[in-house]
């Protein structure tokens, strides 16, 4: 009986797996690059605003002595992750755009 439901529901969830691969496009590469662009500007404001607020808490009381070194080495991973984010962004945004322009309609 168990066997039988696992089975009716691995139908079901490839079925459902189908419909949404075609309904959002996911077998194209602009489909794809939709969700990669999505995910990547998500993470981009996820990371700035974590900085912010993080650089933020650390200036309200004025930062000395060996904060001021914590300070400096999170500002520095901060400004790496943030340009690769962005990087990765803004090359995920032209790769949609000219997919999207060279798309036979």
């Amino acid at each position: 009986m168990w066997r039988r439901r696992i089975r009716v529901l691995n139908i079901e969830l490839q079925w459902l797996k189908r419909d949404l691969i075609r309904r959002w496009r996911l077998d194209t590469p602009i489909g794809v690059m939709g969700i990669l662009l999505l995910l990547s500007a998500v993470l981009l404001f996820v990371v700035i605003g974590g900085g912010f607020a993080y650089i933020f808490r650390s200036f309200v009381p004025w930062v000395s002595g060996p904060r001021v070194g914590e300070v400096y080495w999170y500002s520095l991973a901060f400004g790496i992750k943030a340009s690769f984010l962005f990087l990765l962004f803004v090359g995920s945004l032209i790769t949609f755009c000219l997919l999207k322009l060279s798309e036979r309609r």
